[in-house]
């Protein structure tokens, strides 16, 4: 419940899917940077019970697209982890009401990997752009 509220709370993590079997994957997406754009992150949480009451959690972060020059995936780990340590120190009936708030309109989980966002399709986009430009250039010559 704890990780999962700590996603909704992420602001750019655009979707994460539960695969139900310990493994949490969120995505973000497509931003546009005044440097460089990203063409978004991935993050990948491991649960994993240790005893009755303690779960162990291990967050590992990459870039959607290897060529992704402006992504920044440490940046969401440790923005995640500081939501869920903040979420830890708050009574359960508090994050609750907060999660209830914040997802009033639709939650960021998915029902399949397959409905996951990134940028993946903007970089295409972007790549045809280039390769159309340069037909166009060599045709106007």
């Amino acid at each position: 419940m704890l990780v999962k509220g700590a996603l909704e709370l992420v602001d750019d993590v655009e979707t994460y899917y539960d695969t139900g079997r310990g493994v949490i994957t969120a995505k973000t997406g497509f931003r546009f940077g005044f440097i460089a754009s990203s063409y978004g992150e991935s993050l990948t949480i491991d649960l994993r019970s240790v005893r009755e009451s303690v779960t162990e959690i291990t967050v590992t972060g990459e870039k959607n697209v290897a060529v992704n020059v402006g992504a920044n995936p440490e940046k969401y780990v440790l923005e995640f982890v500081r939501t869920l340590d903040t979420l830890v120190d708050y009574p359960m009936e508090d994050v609750i009401s907060l999660l209830d708030e914040r997802t009033s309109d639709h939650s960021k989980e998915v029902a399949s990997p397959t409905d996951h966002r990134d940028g993946s399709a903007v970089l295409a986009m972007v790549v045809l752009a280039i390769f159309l430009l340069f037909v166009l250039s060599i045709v106007a010559i």
